[in-house]
């Protein structure tokens, strides 16, 4: 039993629920597990309810963050690279996207691609090919020689057409 026990007019204990939950039993503290209880599914929903539109709404925030610093990264690069072997903040980011869902992720891609440096057209090929292989084939059919993408293996950093880059995302010599 806890401290706060409302009694109905015939002194017998009242049911515990919406009745219970008085002024007083707010100001003193002393509610039972039980009368919050049968609250908490409610609150539960609501709760859930309004927290899933925040997080949407800052997921779809992130995920165009994400994209706009895809847009100008500076290197393609899978795998460690540098001194260190580190993981690129551009695979980082690839990897980000790629695990939105699919549709999400596409549309994503599709945009980097329409508005990246030649070095995010090669993540956003990288991911349309694993999501979409047929749209991936419609864009490399149209893939210009003269983007040139900076390509960092290891601590070996070169300039390549895009189209070759392209070839070797084909061909799988970068995991992802």
């Amino acid at each position: 039993m806890s401290a706060y026990q409302p009694a109905s007019k015939d002194g017998a204990p009242a049911k515990a629920g919406f009745a219970a939950l008085s002024r007083d039993a707010f100001h003193t503290g002393a509610l039972d597990w039980v009368e919050l209880s049968k609250l908490r599914p409610l609150t539960c929903w609501v709760a859930a309810l309004l927290l899933s539109y925040g997080f949407v709404a800052r997921a779809d925030e992130y995920l165009d963050a994400v994209v706009k610093r895809l847009a100008i990264v500076s290197t393609f690069a899978f795998g460690g690279v540098g001194y260190a072997g580190v993981t690129s903040k551009g695979e980082t980011d690839f990897k980000f996207v790629l695990s939105q869902p699919a549709p999400v992720a596409l549309a994503a891609f599709e945009k980097l691609y329409a508005v990246g440096n030649p070095q995010a057209k090669s993540y956003a090929l990288a991911g349309i090919k694993k999501l979409n292989l047929d749209r991936y084939k419609e864009l490399v059919a149209i893939v210009g020689a003269a983007d040139q993408v900076e390509v960092m293996r290891g601590c070996i950093v070169t300039r390549q057409s895009l189209r070759k880059v392209a070839k070797e995302i084909d061909g799988g010599e970068f995991r992802f």
